[in-house]
């Protein structure tokens, strides 16, 4: 007697093979848009040095 084995989905395989998506690049795009954010978040670019100038008490008043 020969032992047939019906291999269907409905079956509980201990091997489930393309039912869960790949943990590692959905994990790498969460945080590319995360640091993106991140910069996003700190605004533009930043003057190097004071904009304003320091007036002289004696020319204020001219």
């Amino acid at each position: 007697m020969k032992n047939n084995r019906n291999f269907s989905s409905f079956e509980g395989g201990t091997r489930r093979r393309g039912s869960r998506l790949p943990l590692i690049p959905i994990i790498a795009v969460v945080l590319i848009v995360a640091f993106i954010a991140f910069l996003w978040s700190r605004g533009g670019e930043h003057p190097q040095q004071r904009v304003e100038k320091v007036i002289p008490a004696e020319k204020l008043g001219k």
